[in-house]
């Protein structure tokens, strides 16, 4: 497995990067005083930042709250924020509000993977739990195809919510769409749904498929995902259909709640899966 870093060419390895390159998706000093200023403008309340970093160098800002809130609020004052848009990007989760540079979200990772492996976006199967806008998922779950596990963008019609349909959320929702989709792989091997469903979504013959990490492949509180989400992973992957995983977590947390379970479902980790990191500022893949 090896680190590849997002530039205007595609991702490339570190050794080929130049300043210009890394100053498109790392955070200088000017840039964490900056940001800190803007989000200390929209409340005085939020916790000292932490660094998600790959490699010692910085690429997301991650606040906080104590308290358990929705924080699409927070996003969406700061990206009306003059000085702020146009150079940064918040998104949110459960648990706190992301900062990058502006070309860091998962929309951006989910067209690189399309573009990859030769798949238009509205064949990719997408899953997240934080579609609201301003969620950290709102620009992977933009498209056709789109899959919420929790929260959505209510003017988005390309969406099914699992939650708000059938209560079923998180990990388990994204087990439940999984069952009911169809999947079929460039040399046609199949993946059939076990039922048939209503919904528009559901009728597509999907080609890959894309999921966040925390609240879609994994619930709150656990470790990793859970075997019958390995399993269906792996099934995907022996089927030849393409699986990303696009997440805001670094190379050492993906290991420790990912690859390291999943290495006892598979005999090798498949060249198909593709793991975009720190919300795709950065790729690990076995190519």
């Amino acid at each position: 497995m090896k680190l590849s870093f997002l530039t205007e060419w595609g991702y490339l390895p570190s050794d080929q990067l130049n300043d210009h390159d890394w100053g498109n998706i790392t955070l200088c000093r000017e840039d964490v005083r900056a940001i800190t200023s803007h989000i200390f403008s929209v409340s005085k309340d939020i916790n000292p930042i932490q660094f998600i970093s790959i490699e010692d160098r910085r690429i997301m800002l991650y606040f906080y709250y104590d308290q358990d809130i929705d924080y699409s609020c927070f996003t969406r004052r700061l990206e009306e924020r003059e000085g702020f848009t146009g150079r940064y990007r918040a998104n949110c989760t459960d648990y706190g509000i992301l900062v990058a540079k502006r070309n860091i979200h998962k929309g951006n990772a989910l067209k690189q993977f399309a573009s990859m492996i030769g798949v238009p976006i509205y064949k990719i199967a997408k899953f997240g739990d934080q579609g609201q806008k301003g969620g950290n998922d709102h620009e992977l779950l933009a498209y056709p195809g789109s899959f919420s596990v929790y929260r959505t963008d209510k003017t988005n019609c390309n969406t099914f919510n699992s939650y708000e349909a059938f209560n079923i959320s998180n990990a388990a929702g994204t087990l439940w769409v999984l069952e009911r989709l169809n999947f079929v792989s460039p040399d046609n091997s199949r993946i059939e749904a076990s039922q048939d469903m209503s919904f528009i979504q559901f009728k597509e013959n999907y080609q890959a498929a894309a999921f966040d990490l925390d609240g879609t492949l994994l619930s709150a509180g656990e470790p990793r995902p859970s075997d019958d989400m390995y399993r269906m992973l792996a099934a995907l992957l022996e089927n030849r259909i393409p699986v990303a995983i696009i997440t805001a977590r670094n190379a050492e947390e993906i290991d420790r709640m990912f690859l390291s379970g999943f290495k006892r479902y598979v005999d090798e980790i498949s060249k198909n899966l593709f793991l975009f990191l720190c919300n795709g500022a950065v790729l690990l893949n076995s190519h």
